[in-house]
């Protein structure tokens, strides 16, 4: 029995799917004829200081062990990873009214988390500024169970010296400022920098 079917309908926790997100997603399901699909939410990196979301849809009943499922509306539910589940309970998907493209608004506020709030502050005041001098921002996705896990944004995602960037300097600051943490985890997709440091060259 998968994990999908262990957790009724009436325990998954729930967010808000507005009627015009709900049209939208019915329509491309249907299109694409997987009239029963779960929509899979994975964080998109930042854009400016924000944390923006991509939205696919995905066969349902294939729940993984690291992935929560959260109801939207009767026949709508959303898979993401255990590790944004913070940012989605609770939260608000809309669709933009000229595009079409779905939107999460988040309620997860790390300010709420005094550890969090001090990670970020010290990415603002001593990392972010050097970072800055190359377009990109460093920003605190979520701490939980000793790890903090960072997003970079702007010229950092898609930039080949990222990696080394955040192992050489980023982790150990925050590792050596805070020993209640155990490690940093770099959640970004440098493979999809929405504005990759380097550009493949044109033919």
């Amino acid at each position: 029995m998968g994990h999908a079917e262990e957790q009724s309908a009436a325990e998954l926790p729930r967010l808000t799917v507005t009627d015009r997100a709900a049209e939208r997603i019915r329509g491309f399901r249907q299109r694409q004829g997987h009239p029963d699909a779960w929509v899979s939410v994975t964080p998109a990196g930042l854009v400016g200081e924000r944390l923006s979301f991509t939205f696919s849809i995905v066969e349902s009943g294939g729940l993984k062990d690291d992935e929560i499922l959260v109801r939207g509306q009767d026949d709508i539910d959303f898979v993401a990873p255990k590790l944004i589940s913070r940012h989605l309970i609770g939260a608000k998907v809309d669709a933009d009214p000229l595009t079409g493209a779905l939107e999460l608004e988040t309620s997860y506020n790390p300010d709420a988390d005094p550890l969090a709030q001090a990670v970020q502050e010290l990415l603002d005041r001593e990392i972010n500024p050097a970072v800055a001098s190359h377009g990109g921002y460093i920003g605190l996705l979520d701490v939980a169970d000793g790890v903090a896990y960072v997003q970079m944004g702007g010229g950092c995602q898609g930039c080949g010296l990222a990696e080394v960037t955040l192992s050489q300097g980023v982790r150990t600051t925050i590792l050596e400022r805070f020993p209640e943490l155990h490690d940093v985890v770099d959640t970004t997709d440098h493979a999809q920098g929405a504005n990759p440091y380097y550009q493949a060259s044109k033919k």
